[in-house]
């Protein structure tokens, strides 16, 4: 997936949430990095993958913090809201193999890039709201990519998997005058698309709201792919989570 196809898609998303009473639109950077650990099948599928990982900050130098878009439309209707939400991470660097990665040899210096979207479309009904305090719970879907390629001086291996991710959800608010402290998350363990593993998705946020129609927020994000299967014709082994610190301006209309 393409930035300009994920602008598509929430785009999409807030053009759905127009049809409410009012929407709101956030965005800002977000200062994310990669962690974790990937392992690769060869051509004659004679790896032990649990032997030849390769950590995504270390063998293949990827793991630095970079600045990322970090995007988000919501609108509220009655009890319901629905929130749709985006970002990549696309990121460069250069490593030596701890392991065999594919037909590459453990050893090999590489340079590496990483790619990983993540966009999401949640749903949650309105079940406790007092004066000072929201709860609510519903569904997500979740959209998760992931490539990461690299190359020595004898060839290029690659490892791409993309999984839709549906995930029960809940979100919780806290409400102090202009200020609002937040949090939410979605968690699954499945068999999905490309890989059977886990998958987590969780934000903590607190924002500050500026009259009735602008507000900042300031949080975090954590995801986690967890998973093994088969991608790009192999065997593959990922244990990655991109998490990050992320600040935004938002208008409501």
């Amino acid at each position: 997936m393409k930035p300009q196809t994920l602008l598509l898609v929430l785009s999409s998303f807030a053009l759905v949430a127009c049809e409410g009473q009012r929407y709101h639109v956030h965005a800002g950077p977000m200062f994310a990095r990669a962690r974790g650990e990937v392992a690769l099948q060869n051509a004659g599928g004679s790896l032990i993958l649990g032997n030849n990982q390769n950590s995504i900050d270390g063998d293949l130098g990827v793991g630095d913090e970079e600045v990322s878009p970090y995007l988000r439309a919501s609108t509220d209707i009655d009890r319901h809201r629905v929130r749709a939400d985006g970002f990549w991470l696309d990121a460069e660097g250069n490593g030596t193999l701890g392991g065999d990665y594919g037909g590459l040899a453990a050893g090999s210096l590489v340079s590496t890039t990483l790619d990983f979207y993540a966009v999401g479309l949640s749903y949650a009904y309105q079940l406790v709201r007092e004066e000072h305090f929201r709860f609510a719970g519903g569904a997500k879907v979740g959209f998760y990519s992931l490539d990461v390629t690299a190359r020595s001086a004898v060839g290029q291996e690659e490892v791409v998997t993309e999984v839709f991710v549906p995930m029960p959800y809940i979100e919780a608010e806290a409400f102090f005058g202009p200020v609002t402290l937040g949090a939410n998350a979605a968690i699954m363990a499945a068999d999905l698309g490309d890989a059977d593993g886990r998958y987590w998705d969780l934000e903590g946020y607190a924002s500050w709201r500026i009259g009735d129609d602008f507000d900042v927020k300031a949080g975090y994000r954590y995801l986690l792919l967890d998973g093994a299967g088969r991608a790009s014709s192999r065997d593959f082994d990922a244990d990655v989570d991109v998490q990050g610190v992320f600040v935004s301006a938002g208008v409501r209309f």
